[in-house]
């Protein structure tokens, strides 16, 4: 079924004017300048001090929430106490006793995050009621898979504290305006980035007669996409066809590591090297794997955006999917939608169309795939089928869910 010329001129949106006039084609908008952070990768010159860093900020930050749990962030008057000069001391004995690298800076950062995170959960249970759980402090782990530390200011030379850490190789340019501001470290599956900020300029939304299209996202195929004048289909079996080789791999060298674990021969120098090389092995495998994603995001985005004016978007609930008491899907159809990460590619849209003044419409997509999008029939038995019918017209089953959103959505707008 071809999707040209499916939709009558009634169904045409308008977006309200605002304050400042916007136009199509041929006519000024107005940017606005936004910070955002940029985040490049680099090479650091001393690994070693910088995971002893990482050490080091995780340390002073678990010691600060240690205080909070135990009430002891307030003085004798019930005034809030200063932690950065206990912490300091107790962390720079620490430090030279194990005779690692050691910068005030970073213990002080450590605990003003520390700090902020408590204050956000005190205002965050101050407003929940009594039948929701209650947000708790919960200490860093050095298991966890990313890892970061806080820089104070970015130096003139671009190398942060270059007398305890040592120079650094960028792979990109460090913006002018991130110059003497705060910058984040950090430690990802084997690779290092640094965070700085950076200006842009943003354009406003647009008004007037615009462009809209409807994304379906779904497993089979990660986005169907519809629109007076195409489909666009954005990852055809890419979860199936690309990612679950990568993720079988990983699944046996992880099998392959817990046998080693198994061992128990730490102190053995096989055993240190060969526990190192799967482990470089496996954060291989998982940085491909995050890095296809991320291509398939930004792709599909700045394709969508740099076309279209308004996008519907429909709310993916995976969190609601996966649980076991409810779901209907397989197992591995669960592991599949959430290593393609629908959420992360909806906070990716939403950013793309904030800077080139486009609007994301979040929808909701229910009875669009089993209704006939053509005359409205609602099929109960639709099932895993990957096409739609009605014994005349034969249509794929994403196409139809995605022609579906279009219509529910510019019914409502008109």
């Amino acid at each position: 079924m071809k999707p040209k010329n499916s939709i009558p001129k009634s169904l045409l949106v308008s977006l309200p004017a605002s304050a400042i006039p916007i136009t199509e084609k041929g006519q000024l908008k107005e940017e606005k300048t936004q910070k955002i952070c940029k985040k490049i990768r680099f090479y650091p010159e001393n690994e070693l001090g910088y995971h002893q860093m990482l050490t080091l900020y995780r340390r002073a930050y678990n010691l600060s929430i240690e205080k909070y749990k135990n009430n002891e962030y307030k003085d004798e008057n019930g005034l809030w106490r200063d932690l950065r000069k206990e912490v300091r001391f107790q962390c720079e004995e620490e430090q030279k006793n194990k005779n690692s690298v050691y910068n005030s800076n970073v213990v002080n950062e450590a605990v003003l995050s520390a700090k902020k995170s408590f204050k956000a959960i005190l205002k965050y249970n101050k407003k929940i009621k009594d039948n929701k759980k209650r947000a708790t402090l919960k200490f860093k782990s050095r298991k966890n898979p990313i890892s970061s530390f806080i820089i104070d200011r970015m130096p003139k030379g671009l190398n942060p504290a270059l007398k305890t850490l040592g120079k650094i190789f960028l792979t990109e340019s460090i913006p002018n305006e991130a110059i003497g501001k705060s910058c984040i470290i950090t430690y990802n599956k084997g690779r290092w980035f640094i965070q700085v900020q950076k200006q842009i300029q943003t354009s406003t939304e647009i008004q007037g007669s615009v462009e809209c299209i409807a994304i379906d996202p779904g497993v089979r195929t990660f986005a169907t996409c519809y629109s007076q004048k195409e489909v666009i289909i954005a990852g055809d079996q890419f979860s199936k066809d690309i990612l679950l080789p990568l993720v079988k791999k990983v699944d046996k060298l992880l099998s392959k590591k817990k046998k080693l674990e198994n061992i128990k021969q730490e102190d053995k120098q096989w055993y240190k090297d060969r526990y190192r090389n799967l482990e470089k092995k496996i954060n291989k495998l998982k940085c491909k794997k995050d890095d296809l994603i991320l291509d398939l995001h930004h792709r599909i985005s700045y394709e969508l955006v740099s076309n279209y004016d308004v996008i519907f978007l429909p709310t993916f609930e995976t969190k609601k999917m996966f649980k076991k008491q409810q779901r209907n899907i397989r197992r591995v159809t669960v592991r599949q939608m959430l290593d393609l990460n629908h959420y992360k590619f909806k906070e990716t849209i939403k950013w793309y169309a904030k800077k080139y003044g486009k609007h994301i419409v979040d929808c909701n997509e229910s009875y669009t795939s089993k209704t006939l999008s053509w005359n409205g029939t609602i099929d109960d038995k639709i099932g895993g089928k990957r096409i739609i019918s009605d014994g005349n017209i034969i249509v794929d089953r994403d196409i139809n869910g995605a022609r579906g959103i279009f219509l529910k959505q510019l019914t409502k707008a008109t």
